[in-house]
């Protein structure tokens, strides 16, 4: 994965309200300080989200930023939406590849 895409602002939306607000993980007792960029999303030692929970949160990054991912399957999500910064690097270079079309 290429991680110079990163984009911070990025992260903190897809931090704040795709995955904090949008799933509504306050009510779940958790914190937004305990989703750090590095925080696993799927696996029991991080948010341990379930998979109704990945297609929210990858919706929600597709209407937030207006990008389409080809195929969303477990294979995508583990090679590109495992953790915030991940996340984040995918969006920003779909972000970069529209911009460039």
């Amino acid at each position: 994965m290429n991680t110079s895409a990163f984009a911070p602002e990025v992260a903190e939306k897809i931090r704040n309200v795709v995955i904090f607000e949008g799933l509504e993980l306050e009510e779940l007792g958790i914190e937004l300080e305990e989703i750090e960029l590095d925080t696993m999303l799927f696996e029991e030692t991080g948010l341990d989200l379930d998979s109704v929970d990945a297609l929210e949160v990858l919706a929600g990054v597709q209407r937030e930023f207006g990008v389409t991912f080809p195929e969303i399957d477990s294979d995508f999500i583990a090679s590109n939406a495992s953790t915030v910064r991940q996340l984040a690097t995918t969006v920003s270079l779909h972000l970069e590849a529209s911009a460039a079309a």
